[in-house]
C-alpha cells in the first residue's frame, strides 16, 4: 500500500518493503520541500514495480519512515511518486481514486475537450526526482504552481506572489482566486507561507478536476469534473 504524492518528486520505500524487495542503498540524495527544508538519504536504484500487472518505470528510491502519521490507522509501505510513471501518460481521477496510464490511443480520445495548461516538468535531487508545475498568469508573468496530490485541504501560496493573486502576505489563512487559464478558475481556501515555490495546487484543486500529464512529451491537459 503505497500513498500516491504527485508532489512527493521519487518514490519511497519504508525499511519493512524496503528488505523484502532487490534494494541496496548508497551514496547520497539531497532534496528541499516547498519550504526550504533539506532532506538527504541514500538511493536505491533501478528498482521495478508493478501495480495491477502494470509494470511501471523503473525508480531510484529512497526510504522513508512515517513515524506518527497514521496513527490509529496502518501506514503504508511507501510513497509512490511521479518518477514511477516517468515517460507514460496518467490521468488522475482524485473524486474517484483513480489513477489511469494512458495508452496512445486513449490519451488521444482522453484529452479531446480538456484544457492544455502552461507545464513543466522539474528534475531535482541529482535529477532523480521528478514533480509537475503548471503555470499560474499573473500581471507580471507566470507563476509556477506544483501539482499536489499528497497536499491536505488548502493550497499554498508564496508570501512574495501573495500580493499578485489578491491576497496579503501577513495574513495567513485566506481564499486564493484566479484563473489558470480562461473558464478554468481556482477557488480555494489557502495558506500564504514563506517557501522556495511559489505555489501549491492540492486537494481543493484536483479534487474538482480530472487531470491528465504526458510525462513523456511534458504536457498536462485539466477538465472540470
Amino acid at each position: 500500500d503505497f500513498l500516491f504524492d504527485t508532489g512527493g518528486g521519487m518514490t519511497l520505500f519504508s525499511a519493512a518493503f524496503a528488505k523484502a524487495v532487490d534494494c541496496h542503498y548508497w551514496g547520497r540524495t539531497t532534496g528541499f520541500n516547498m519550504f526550504g527544508e533539506r532532506s538527504d538519504g541514500a538511493h536505491c536504484d533501478g528498482v521495478k514495480l508493478t501495480a495491477d500487472r502494470v509494470a511501471l518505470s523503473a525508480v531510484d528510491a529512497g526510504s522513508i519512515d512515517f513515524a506518527d502519521r497514521f496513527s490509529g490507522d496502518k501506514a503504508p509501505d511507501g510513497l509512490l511518486a511521479l518518477d514511477a510513471f516517468d515517460g507514460k501518460a496518467i490521468t488522475i481521477d482524485q473524486a474517484a481514486g483513480t489513477l489511469t496510464i494512458e495508452t496512445p490511443g486513449s490519451l488521444a480520445r482522453r484529452v479531446k475537450g480538456m484544457t492544455p495548461l502552461q507545464f513543466r516538468l522539474a528534475r531535482e535531487c541529482s535529477s532523480r526526482c521528478l514533480d509537475a508545475f503548471v503555470g499560474a498568469p499573473t500581471r507580471e508573468g507566470l507563476a509556477w504552481f506544483t501539482l499536489d496530490s499528497g497536499a491536505g485541504g488548502v493550497s499554498l501560496v508564496a508570501k512574495h506572489n501573495a500580493r499578485l493573486f489578491g491576497m496579503d502576505p501577513d495574513v495567513r489563512e485566506q481564499p486564493l482566486r484566479f484563473e489558470l487559464a480562461p473558464g478554468l478558475p481556482v477557488d480555494s481556501p489557502a495558506v500564504v507561507a514563506d517557501m522556495i515555490m511559489d505555489g501549491n495546487l492540492g486537494q481543493p484543486f484536483l479534487s474538482k478536476h480530472l487531470v491528465t500529464i504526458d510525462l513523456a512529451a511534458g504536457r498536462l491537459w485539466v477538465a472540470r469534473r
